[in-house]
């Protein structure tokens, strides 16, 4: 999994604690801490999407230097003969 698609689901899962907490019909303690839980992941996956656009990790290259290319042989036609 990208380290994109981790800050997505991280910022995601933190609105929807804020929701859970606001739909469902709590104590006004506990809603108060789901909702402050809610607030800190959601700022965490914003922070962690903010460090990505401040500094985005380099890209491995596609094929790794290391790697021979492996070119196919083509088979030389031989003389034909015919009957």
């Amino acid at each position: 999994m990208s380290a994109l698609t981790k800050a997505a689901l991280i910022c995601g899962s933190g609105s929807m604690i804020i929701l859970i907490s606001i739909l469902i019909n709590l104590p006004f303690v506990v809603q108060i801490i789901l909702l402050l839980c809610g607030l800190a992941v959601s700022v965490y996956g914003v922070f962690l999407l903010v460090k990505m656009v401040i500094r985005p990790a380099e890209k491995a290259p596609i094929a790794p230097a290391d790697e021979k290319v492996i070119t196919p042989i083509k088979k030389k036609k031989g003389p034909s003969s015919t009957l």
